[in-house]
């Protein structure tokens, strides 16, 4: 009886000396066949979204009450590409009046005005209502017109456009 513990001890012992199996071996990758054009590298590709400037620049002359007009230049800056917010820098000069006045601030875009529920209004200065200004953006921001307090067109006849500079 003795003999068959030591018989199993003696093949156990055999068996952890012997190497094990082989793991299996990854089959081989399929074979596809190469393209038969080129494929296309970015200089090759068009563009299709129209990539939108990190800097809008407008410029026009708008209403006065008891000047010839205010010369406005407008300029829009991004925070960054793609994004419908980002930094102001207004120059108002009051025609026969002096110096310039160089406003900056905060803008943001916001949808929707008094008239057109689908309108995109730039409005400066959104966290502060006392000073904020609101521009509708006309076409592909080829122009901007002001707007008035509660966000309606000036009335009709005056002065509204600030047209693309840049």
């Amino acid at each position: 009886m003795m003999r068959a513990p030591m018989l199993l001890l003696g093949l156990l012992v055999l068996a952890g000396c012997s190497r094990g199996a082989e793991p299996p071996t990854a089959p081989p990758p399929p074979k596809f066949a190469p393209p038969k054009s080129p494929i296309p590298q970015p200089d090759d590709v068009a563009l299709t979204a129209q990539v939108e400037p990190m800097s809008l620049a407008f410029a026009g002359t708008l209403p006065c009450a008891d000047c010839p007009g205010v010369r406005t230049e407008l300029t829009l800056t991004r925070k960054a590409a793609g994004w419908a917010e980002g930094t102001y820098r207004l120059v108002e000069t009051y025609l026969d009046r002096g110096p310039p006045i160089v406003t900056k601030g905060d803008w943001t875009t916001l949808r929707g005005d008094a008239v057109d529920d689908d309108a995109t209004v730039y409005e400066l200065n959104p966290d502060d209502p006392k000073r904020a200004r609101h521009f509708l953006r006309v076409g592909d921001d080829q122009a901007i017109r002001t707007l008035d307090g509660d966000m309606k067109p000036l009335p009709k006849g005056l002065p509204d456009t600030l047209t693309r500079a840049r």
